[in-house]
């Protein structure tokens, strides 16, 4: 039956090109957090960053970007910050804040 399947949140890798080479009709999915069949999307109030265990880029993503996908994850995965606790019910907002640097707040 069906109670071997894992799900796991994910978005797709934004670097096309790159994951092109390996399967021309198929998105590479970043997994953020394992869930199950049921769970709805967390609730999610911004914009959160990743970084594809593959290619290396890190892209900004919105929360309805977020999508529930069934399949292995690797040995070393580890959850996004922003998923986290998850499984507690609790969502910690811990990602990187996405509003940009001043010009002042850089240094040469």
């Amino acid at each position: 039956m069906w109670e071997d399947s894992r799900y796991f949140w994910v978005v797709p890798c934004k670097n096309y090109w790159f994951h092109m080479r390996k399967n021309l009709f198929f998105r590479h999915r970043i997994l953020l957090a394992e869930t199950d069949a049921i769970t709805p999307r967390p609730a999610i109030d911004q914009r959160f960053t990743v970084r594809c265990d593959q290619c290396g880029r890190e892209y900004l993503y919105k929360p309805s970007e977020v999508l529930r996908s069934e399949l292995e994850p690797p040995e070393s995965f580890t959850p996004h910050p922003l998923f986290r606790d998850e499984g507690s019910g609790a969502h910690a907002a811990t990602a990187r804040p996405t509003t940009p640097v001043s010009r002042g707040d850089l240094r040469s």
